[in-house]
C-alpha cells in the first residue's frame, strides 16, 4: 500500500496521537509514588553507576540483576541530577511514540483506517498503564518491540542497508534491556540457520540471520564485561537462578510464581499476606533459601541453579505443570501460590482471551496462507514465539507478554487486511 511522507499538520502521526501523550503525562504525574519503590532504585541505581564509569560491584558482590539497556536510557537524568519525576515522564514519551511508530509501520502493510484502528487499540492498551508512573522497563521495552517491527517493515519497503542494521541493533539492545532476549536471539539466528537450507525461503532466511548476528554483536561489549567480570562465557545476568529456582518448585500449592528471598508472600504495592502461606513457603523453602542467601553474586545464582535443577529431576512432572501455570499468567494473570484473588484478574482473562482466540484463529489462516505471509510478520513472530516460549521457564507475569504485545496486533492486523470482505447482513431471501 502506498505511504505518502508529506503530511500537512492534521495528517501528521506525531500530531494525530499528540493527546495520548499529554494523557500518559498526566497519568504519570498523578499515580508516579513520592519516593523510589519495588525495582526503582535499582535502575536508578545502575544509572549512577554508569555514569561514575561501571556498572556492578566488583567480586564478591557482583550485581548483574538487570541488563544495561534501561540504566543507559536513564542515565540523562541520573547526569544532570533531576527530580525522580523526571524518569517516569521518559515513560510517556516512550509510550506516545510507540503508538507513532506502530501507526506508521501498520499504514504500509494495511489499509488506513485499520492502521488507525489497531494504533488507537495499542494507544488504550490498559495493561501497560500502571508502568506508566514506575521506573520499570516494561514501557520502554514495548517500544523497543514496535521500532523493531517499524524498522523491519521499512527493510521489507525500501530494502535499505540501513534498516537490516537498525533492526539488528534494536534487537540487540532489546537483549540489554530485558536479558531474556539474549537466549531469544541465539535461538532465533539457530533457527534461521538451519531454515536457510530450504530453496525456497534461503534469501529471507539469510536476510533474518544477519539481522540476528547484528543483534548479537551489539551485545558483545556487554558479554565482554560479564565475562570480565565473571569469567564465564556468555553471562547475561544473575537473576536467572533465583527464577528458576520458584518455576521449578515441587510442592503443590506453588505454581511457579516468584517468591521474596525473606519468604513472607507479597505482590507489591498491596501486600497479600496469609499466617498459612507464610508458614508453608518457610516450611518448604527456608532451610535451602537460607544457605543460598548466605553467598553473594554469582555464586548464589549458580547455587539457585543447582537446588532448581534438583527441584527438576526430583519432580519432573511438576515442572511441566509450572510450565503451563507460568504460560496461563502471561495470558491470564491466574494463578499465583497463596494469593487472594484480586478483580485485576478479571480483565487480565478478558484481555488475554480476546488475545488468545484472535491468534489461534490467525494461526489457522496464516497456516494456510503461509506462502503469502509477509517478511515483516514472519521475522517479528519467530522473534514473539521464542521468546514466548522461553519465558515459560521463568517466573512469568502477565507483564512479559504485555511487552510483546505489539508484534500480535501487528500480525492480526496484516491478517485481517488480506481477508476478504465480510458482511454480517443476512441475504436478501425471496418472500
Amino acid at each position: 500500500m502506498p505511504y505518502h511522507m508529506r503530511f500537512n499538520v492534521k495528517q501528521n502521526p506525531y500530531f494525530l496521537f499528540s493527546p495520548f501523550l499529554v494523557y500518559y503525562v498526566y497519568r504519570v504525574l498523578k499515580f508516579k509514588y513520592p519516593v523510589l519503590y519495588g525495582d526503582e532504585p535499582r535502575y536508578v541505581g545502575f544509572a549512577s553507576n554508569l555514569i561514575h564509569g561501571f556498572y556492578s560491584p566488583p567480586a564478591p558482590d557482583i550485581n548483574l540483576w538487570s541488563g544495561p539497556g534501561y540504566p543507559i536510557v536513564l542515565m540523562p537524568c541520573a547526569a544532570l541530577h533531576l527530580p525522580v519525576i523526571w524518569y517516569p515522564l521518559l515513560n510517556a514519551l516512550f509510550f506516545y511514540l510507540s503508538v507513532v511508530f506502530f501507526y506508521q509501520a501498520l499504514r504500509y502493510m494495511v489499509k488506513e483506517k485499520l492502521a488507525m484502528l489497531f494504533a488507537v487499540i495499542w494507544a488504550f492498551y490498559i495493561n501497560l498503564y500502571q508502568f506508566l508512573p514506575a521506573i520499570y522497563t516494561e514501557v520502554f521495552t514495548s517500544f523497543l518491540i514496535v521500532s523493531i517491527v517499524y524498522s523491519v517493515t521499512l527493510y521489507f519497503v525500501k530494502h535499505k542497508t540501513i534498516y537490516l542494521v537498525l533492526s539488528g541493533f534494536l534487537i540487540g539492545f532489546l537483549a540489554l534491556t530485558k536479558i531474556i532476549f539474549g537466549y531469544v536471539i541465539l535461538l532465533c539466528l539457530i533457527i534461521c540457520l538451519l531454515l536457510s537450507i530450504i530453496k525456497a525461503i534461503r534469501i529471507s532466511c539469510i536476510n533474518a540471520v544477519y539481522i540476528f548476528a547484528i543483534a548479537l554483536l551489539t551485545t558483545v561489549p556487554y558479554l565482554s564485561y560479564t565475562q570480565h567480570l565473571t569469567g564465564k562465557i556468555f553471562y547475561w545476568g544473575n537473576s536467572g537462578g533465583m527464577s528458576l529456582y520458584w518455576m521449578s518448585s515441587p510442592y503443590d500449592l506453588e505454581y511457579g510464581d516468584w517468591k521474596a528471598p525473606y519468604l513472607s508472600n507479597s505482590i507489591l504495592p498491596m501486600p497479600f499476606k496469609s499466617t498459612e502461606g507464610d508458614s508453608l513457603l518457610q516450611a518448604n523453602h527456608a532451610k535451602e533459601i537460607s544457605f543460598i542467601m548466605a553467598h553473594q553474586g554469582v555464586e548464589q545464582d549458580e547455587l539457585f541453579k543447582k537446588a532448581a535443577i534438583r527441584n527438576i529431576k526430583s519432580a519432573p512432572k511438576k515442572f511441566v505443570k509450572n510450565y503451563f501455570y507460568n504460560i496461563s499468567r502471561m495470558l491470564f494473570d491466574f494463578p499465583y501460590s497463596y494469593t487472594y484473588q484480586v478483580t485485576q484478574t478479571i480483565s487480565n482473562i478478558i484481555t488475554g482471551s480476546l488475545l488468545l482466540w484472535a491468534s489461534v484463529i490467525c494461526l489457522v489462516i496464516s497456516v494456510i496462507n503461509r506462502k503469502q505471509i509477509i517478511y515483516p510478520v514472519k521475522l517479528t513472530m519467530l522473534l514473539f514465539t521464542v521468546y514466548f516460549l522461553l519465558s515459560g521457564f521463568a517466573s512469568a507475569y502477565v507483564r512479559q507478554l504485555d511487552v510483546v504485545v505489539p508484534i500480535l496486533l501487528f500480525w492480526i492486523a496484516c491478517t485481517i487486511d488480506k481477508l476478504p470482505k465480510m458482511s454480517l447482513k443476512f441475504k436478501e431471501t425471496a418472500v
